[in-house]
């Protein structure tokens, strides 16, 4: 049988894929390390504020002390719920007399939520969890396992 020799094609194949081969390493083992270098901290157990407005009862039943909480894009838990208070809701009205009334919303609650978490601060921002970046007054779905609603973060106490 023949030798066969490589040709042209064969030749940039392999050079191809070892090139491919080396970006793979430079990203994922040499810029990847320069990134995480970045997180000047380790993690700390903060307390924040949340708010949920416009929820029934059975959602403010739902969330109970010491559940964990989760983020809805990236089913990161960002804490345990520590505290939870709910109040009516309150609407201003124009009333008969053309005056503007606090009124109750009926069957409508706000209610308001203490988290624990572990959060890293780094240069530009909070993240629970390393991955979900807590800012205030930034609207969040979130998720216990017994409820779902859309939270908005109110005081990052660190």
């Amino acid at each position: 049988m023949a030798k066969k020799r490589p040709n042209v094609i064969d030749i940039l194949i392999i050079i191809v894929v070892v090139a491919l081969a080396a970006l793979a390493v430079y990203k994922f083992g040499i810029v990847n390390q320069k990134e995480s270098k970045g997180v000047s901290a380790e993690a700390q157990l903060v307390t924040y504020t949340a708010f949920i407005d416009d929820v029934r009862i059975a959602t403010v039943n739902a969330l109970h002390e010491g559940d964990l909480i989760f983020d809805d894009k990236t089913k990161e838990c960002i804490g345990t719920i520590t505290g939870v208070s709910y109040a009516p809701k309150m609407k201003n009205v124009v009333g008969g007399d053309g005056n503007s009334v606090m009124v109750e919303y009926p069957e409508y609650y706000g209610v308001t939520l203490t988290i624990e978490g572990n959060v890293i601060e780094k240069e530009d921002a909070y993240f629970a969890g390393g991955t979900v970046e807590l800012k205030a007054n930034s609207a969040m779905q979130v998720f216990t396992k017994y409820a779902k609603s859309t939270m908005k973060i109110t005081a990052i106490d660190m």
